[in-house]
């Protein structure tokens, strides 16, 4: 793609930047634990780079800066027209990540900040609210399954242990372009949770609901400017019909700017209960110790 001015900077030969890493000398039991080992200089090139801002490359900022508020709006106002061909549902998942945000800066406990997002979200045309605490358990087994089947194969040749976890974008993208050999071959195949919610609600709800993927417009509430970049994968994508798993990711950040500019507060919206992707069963607010 086209670099854009941070990215076309060239290394130089001479690193004045270049960091001095000082790190604990595990390997002497008997030395103080205030005491630090010097080893060698790490150097940081840009082949490092996370893409994680302004350095990405111009047709990624470009796709990166079209998941605002103001796409969001957009939508919604589309739905007001009458040109029904043109109306999409609007699906919101909220990462549990997020709710502690908006619980601090309202001061209430996360699962009033939840209900309460809810109300707020639903109060703009929204159509439907999901917790992505669903989409982070069928990740987890499918972890959980992944490494079992390595641990059996271990004895073979294509076994790969030990085997790497992360829901991370940025870690990933690290992994991809520094480490991509040493690396690649230890990570877990399982989808993040936002990539399995992006599934289950462009299939299995959009099937429900008798509806294409294109229909639906997905919008996913993080706390984390990387999976902006995560929903723009190849990977995410379904050519058939032009449609990505996850089309727009807002931060919590941005969620509340929205609440902002119409001097809204969380503790005037009254409490509304998620909706749920598998009929009459109640999905409960809930978190899994270890898992980010």
């Amino acid at each position: 793609g086209i670099q854009c001015k941070e990215c076309s900077k060239k290394q130089k030969n001479d690193d004045p930047q270049n960091a001095t890493v000082n790190v604990l000398n595990s390997n002497d039991e008997n030395k103080e634990k205030s005491e630090f080992h010097k080893l060698a200089n790490a150097k940081i090139f840009l082949s490092d780079c996370l893409a994680c801002d302004s350095c990405i490359t111009a047709e990624e900022a470009v796709k990166v800066y079209q998941q605002n508020p103001n796409e969001f709006f957009r939508v919604l106002n589309l739905n007001k027209k009458c040109d029904t061909s043109k109306h999409k549902v609007l699906a919101v998942s909220i990462c549990p990540q997020s709710l502690p945000y908006f619980a601090a800066k309202f001061n209430l406990s996360v699962t009033e900040a939840a209900r309460r997002l809810c109300g707020f979200l639903k109060s703009l045309g929204v159509h439907y609210v999901f917790d992505i605490a669903i989409a982070a358990d069928f990740s987890l087994l499918e972890s959980q399954k992944e490494f079992v089947q390595r641990y059996r194969q271990q004895n073979q040749e294509e076994c790969v242990l030990p085997m790497f976890s992360s829901a991370c974008p940025g870690w990933i993208q690290y992994a991809e372009r520094v480490l991509p050999s040493m690396v690649i071959p230890h990570i877990c195949t399982a989808k993040s949770p936002q990539q399995i919610m992006g599934s289950l609600v462009k299939n299995y709800f959009a099937r429900q609901q008798n509806l294409s993927p294109d229909k639906i417009f997905h919008i996913v509430v993080a706390p984390c400017y990387d999976k902006k970049l995560e929903a723009l994968r190849e990977d995410f994508y379904t050519h058939l019909y032009n449609s990505q798993e996850v089309d727009c990711v807002l931060t919590s950040g941005e969620v509340f700017q929205m609440m902002e500019q119409r001097k809204i507060s969380l503790k005037e919206i009254n409490e509304v209960s998620f909706d749920t992707l598998f009929g009459g069963i109640e999905e409960e607010l809930n978190r899994h110790d270890g898992r980010s």
